[in-house]
């Protein structure tokens, strides 16, 4: 059973910005998180004309190569840990698209937790650096989307208190099933111990992502996740292996043809229960116990009228 004591209303959402700061996130690498942040970043911004920022605070930056692949970007002005570093995270937003902003990854900030152990006194103050230099920035977006390292350190800390709402990527393997309980049960939980009266941070669901939906164990997974988490916690679409999105990930995503169109409605459908969740726990405190999700734009593997209309701006 997992408990989630992290609470919300309308009235906080009401103090705060209707900037919405999204994680996906995993104490497991490898998972998928990369390529559904970006594809959550890209059909906001492109489908449904979204404000979006997209940044990439995984340690190998591939969410950068991806956004670069996609928009022939190569130059960014400044990395991740340079703007940290720079206290001035502007420096690095990149304009990739008339709705999508990115600030690029890089190599070095696997030791940017050293650089504030060093530079910045005080627990809470460096918790909530990243934070502090994000409020400035956040006004100017509809969203925000982070890609998060797969630890629990500082540098997570920092994403993770400054995040609004955090969607758990799970592969269905075993250690990524683990993963997902100690992030929800275990991680959160102690941050939230420490700093209950200044985070707000909700889980919205756990984002199953399916290798091969014909292998028995896998399916085990996913029957193991559903009965601890509770089917209402889980997102009704599970990513199965598709070759299309690790060519997104290999030659930056495209909009060219069916299979394209269907990929932006599996997340246009996610994008879409997204918002129900948040709905949901912003006026109700929790997702209702008999919560079921309808698709709208993708039903099994056929577009639906929604779906057929999908065009994704920049992209075709």
């Amino acid at each position: 059973m997992v408990y989630y004591i992290y609470s919300r209303s309308i009235l906080m959402r009401g103090v705060l910005s209707m900037t919405y700061v999204i994680a996906l996130s995993n104490q497991k690498g490898g998972v998928g998180k990369t390529t559904n942040n970006v594809m959550f970043a890209i059909t906001l911004a492109t489908v449904f004309h979204k404000k979006v920022l997209h940044i990439d605070m995984d340690l190998q930056a591939n969410s950068t190569f991806m956004l670069g692949m996609t928009f022939n970007k190569s130059n960014w002005p400044a990395s991740i840990t340079r703007c940290l570093n720079d206290k001035d995270l502007s420096k690095g937003i990149t304009h990739l698209t008339e709705n999508l902003d990115a600030i690029a990854g890089d190599s070095d900030f696997r030791n940017w937790g050293t650089w504030v152990a060093d530079h910045i006194k005080g627990v809470h103050e460096r918790t909530f650096y990243f934070k502090k230099l994000l409020d400035k920035i956040k006004d100017d977006y509809d969203f925000i989307f982070i890609d998060t390292p797969p630890a629990t350190d500082i540098k997570v800390d920092n994403i993770m208190v400054a995040t609004d709402y955090v969607i758990v990527v799970q592969e269905t393997k075993r250690f990524a099933f683990e993963g997902s309980k100690e992030l929800t049960n275990t991680y959160l939980q102690t941050l939230y111990d420490d700093f209950s009266d200044e985070i707000n941070v909700q889980v919205a669901g756990i984002l199953l992502v399916m290798l091969d939906k014909t292998h028995t164990v896998e399916q085990l997974i996913v029957d193991k996740t559903v009965k601890y988490f509770g089917k209402q916690n889980i997102f009704n679409a599970i990513i199965k292996s598709h070759l299309r999105l690790e060519n997104y990930g290999e030659y930056g995503v495209q909009f060219e043809d069916y299979h394209d169109r269907a990929m932006f409605a599996l997340f246009s459908d996610l994008y879409a229960e997204l918002m129900e969740r948040i709905d949901q726990f912003e006026s109700k405190g929790d997702i209702a116990d008999d919560y079921v999700y309808t698709p709208k734009y993708l039903n099994g593997k056929k577009l639906t009228p929604l779906g057929k209309e999908i065009s994704a701006d920049g992209l075709d």
